[in-house]
């Protein structure tokens, strides 16, 4: 039978291009392209470099671990540390300061301190105090202004937001230059802080914020948008790229004695050239017409940022992330006014005329070309555009959209590529159907993809384990006759499976009443992490409703107890060249087997590890337990107790307890005992049987008498498994 070549429908290539086009639009609107694009941005950073500082008005005073050695009193310090600061600074001449701090409440010392600082900041005007947008989340979920302290807010005393917000990959690039809330246009911490600087520069002219639709305006210079409520921060380089003193270094005066080996009054050292001595802060001119800004370095403080430089160091116990001081960020966005160094981007009118331009040309390549031809052709015009891109961005401040154009080319060609073959199947019809819908097992569907894992041996994945075991279950067993242990036993792990592989799990085996299962395996997926703990919970749920049937039977009623951990463990098939097991093993896979029977030590019901902890704090509510180390371990590990999801309803008395512990925590951990005794002591009038509170009475008892040595690490050694 003979048939005739199919001849392409110009209608039907239009129908493909403009499928191109919405389909590169729509999927560059995912979190996926988003964040593509996003990293294709920090490397663009990463590869034009670093932007030298040589002559920066900014200077960065850092709230360091230095100054909190140095000074008598530990963070937070007494607001009398700010208030001389600011004089010593006004004494060097600086033009502006900004205090990136967050003075929300009373000092803790003495309401003297506060007094002090409020006598300062109504003696100068060109001071900038920090204040944030606040957003509260439960029942009800708001946005407030939390300005400064009430005190402060003396005339001609200014304050700028300083709250930050993230991209979706979590990176900080976007600065709200100005932030429009309700009916109020409110500045940031830079704009107000390029406020007090131009007044101070230039007292004659008139310095007024405003925004328009597509930019905002800092007097007369014009600063374009990002997106809608922010501009993108041209970067000058890595964490610490700007002029950094401690604040020690101003605080340490005469006037000011810090602890012994610390104290040399470096700020008003005059110096001797003779001895090679050089001057103090106040007299090297280090700080005359400068921007101060004064800001927090300490990471215990969490007012660091993973920005487009982020620098990634390492040592012999693997890398660390040094991310950007929140003060820097400030900077950052501050300089690029200054500079009017701002990094434009083409509207969208001209990204989508691109785009159409990008469309027809491939289209014309593979109809006038051979599939081979075009293909190589396609591949290093895309890579062209990408070169280019980074080309202008390095050279013009211009940044050219990657992830759409490109989709619009590939999508085009293949849509384009795939007609023309289906075209010159001559034996075949033009079907488009819906495919078998059906669900494989997800083991025998790994091994038909990858029929070599049959073979021993595994890989290594990060993968999350749980553990599940029933309390009490050997005493239990005793009591009863092997038909109704068998009965009951079938029903708790049949309902604990159907759990577990609704989200996603898998059995690895039973042991009698233990159950361990993976999240991750055999197929990766994303929030592995996420499913193990909403299985956990829901396990819990389904237990509690059991207890309850079991009880109008007449039957035992079981508690369980599950850990949950998080790592790079080897998976794969283990055993002999006969008789293997789909399995998992290695130090993460213990370590949740041991969190599991931790429960029993702090009578918790879900224990979760630090390393799954980090990856789904945002989605649950969790209380810090401990810092233990497990039977078998050497390194400690941070455990916390998983209470629910954030949809979870509790009693507003269970939720003070709860804030109430994490203060006794942190007081416990700096050795605070009696506000540490206080705030267990306040969780258990609130909540009379809870037990990790009552243990941490009893060690802030036991604490206040026998003191720890001074190389106390918090951590407490569990004996048992």
């Amino acid at each position: 039978m003979k048939f005739n070549k199919p001849k392409p429908k110009k209608s039907i290539i239009l129908l493909l291009l403009l499928a191109s086009l919405l389909g590169a639009y729509l999927l560059s609107f995912t979190s996926l392209f988003q964040s593509f694009e996003l990293k294709l941005l920090d490397l663009r950073f990463q590869m034009r470099g670093v932007i030298p500082l040589n002559d920066s008005p900014i200077v960065i005073l850092a709230i360091d671990n230095q100054s909190d050695l140095s000074t008598p009193a530990r963070w937070p310090w007494p607001r009398s540390y700010f208030a001389h600061v600011v004089e010593n600074l006004e004494k060097a001449g600086v033009a502006a300061i900004g205090i990136d701090v967050i003075f929300d409440q009373p000092d803790h010392y003495s309401p003297q301190n506060d007094d002090s600082l409020a006598h300062t900041l109504a003696r100068y005007h060109n001071i900038v105090l920090a204040g944030k947008i606040q957003q509260t989340h439960g029942r009800y979920s708001s946005t407030s202004i939390l300005p400064p302290y009430e005190k402060f807010l003396q005339p001609g005393t200014q304050w700028g937001l300083v709250t930050l917000e993230a991209d979706i990959d979590g990176f900080y690039r976007r600065y709200p230059f100005l932030v429009q809330l309700e009916d109020t246009l409110l500045s940031s911490f830079a704009a107000q802080i390029l406020t007090e600087y131009s007044k101070k520069k230039n007292p004659q002219t008139s310095f007024v914020l405003k925004e328009s639709p597509d930019a905002f305006w800092a007097g007369a210079v014009r600063i374009p948008k990002y997106d809608s409520h922010s501009m993108l921060i041209n970067f000058y380089g890595p964490p610490f790229s700007f002029p950094y003193y401690s604040f020690d270094n101003v605080l340490d005066d005469q006037e000011v004695d810090l602890v012994d080996e610390y104290d040399i009054d470096a700020f008003d050292d005059p110096g001797d050239s003779t001895l090679g001595i050089p001057p103090g802060l106040l007299y090297s001119g280090k700080l005359k017409d400068k921007i101060v800004l004064i800001g927090s370095t300490m990471s215990e403080l969490h007012d660091n940022f993973p920005t487009p430089f982020l620098v990634q160091k390492g040592d012999s116990a693997g890398q660390a992330r040094v991310e950007m001081p929140g003060v820097e960020v400030h900077a950052n966005a501050l300089q690029t006014v200054l500079d009017k160094n701002f990094i434009r981007k083409l509207s969208g009118w001209w990204v989508l005329l691109l785009n159409i331009l990008f469309a027809l040309l491939i289209l014309l390549m593979v109809k006038r070309l051979n599939t081979i031809l075009s293909l190589i052709l396609t591949v290093l015009f895309v890579a062209g555009y990408v070169l280019l891109g980074f080309v202008f961005f390095a050279d013009g401040n211009l940044l050219l959209p990657v992830v759409t154009p490109t989709l619009v080319i590939l999508f085009t060609f293949v849509s384009q590529i795939s007609y023309d073959y289906l075209l010159t199947q001559q034996e075949k019809k033009m079907l488009r159907g819906v495919f078998a819908h059906y669900v494989p097992e997800k083991v025998i569907q790994e091994i038909i993809d990858h029929p070599e894992k049959l073979s021993l041996g595994g890989e290594e994945r990060v993968v999350t384990v749980l553990f599940s075991d029933v309390a009490g279950f050997t005493t239990l067993s005793e009591k009863m006759t092997p038909k109704e242990l068998v009965a009951l036993l079938n029903e708790y792990l049949t309902a604990m499976t159907d759990i577990i592989l609704k989200h996603n799990g898998i059995i690895d085996k039973f042991e009698g009443d233990a159950i361990m299962a993976e999240f991750g395996v055999p197929v990766t997926f994303e929030n592995h992490q996420k499913e193990a703990c909403l299985a956990a919970l829901e396990m819990q749920n389904k237990l509690r409703g059991l207890r309850y049937k079991w009880k109008k039977e007449g039957k035992p009623e079981l508690h369980a107890r599950i850990g949950i951990n998080t790592g790079e463990m080897i998976v794969g098939n283990m055993g002999s060249n006969t008789v293997f097991d789909y399995t998992v093993i290695g130090d993460h896979v213990n370590l949740g087997s041991r969190l599991e029977g931790a429960n029993k030590a702090y009578q918790t019901n879900i224990m979760v590890s630090s390393f799954t902890h980090e990856a789904v704090k945002n989605d649950f509510i969790f209380r810090a337990l401990d810092l233990i180390r497990v039977k078998g371990k050497e390194k400690p590990v941070q455990v916390f107790e998983l209470i629910g999801t954030l949809e979870t309803k509790f009693t507003d008395q269970f939720l003070e307890m709860l804030d109430w512990f994490n203060q006794g925590l942190i007081a416990y951990r700096l050795r605070e005992w009696d506000n540490a005794l206080d705030a267990f002591k306040r969780c258990l009038h609130l909540v009379p049987n809870d037990r990790p509170s009552q243990i941490y009475v009893d060690r802030c008892v036991y604490f206040k008498e026998n003191p720890p040595p001074d190389n106390w690490d918090g951590v407490w050694e569990l004996k048992e498994k």
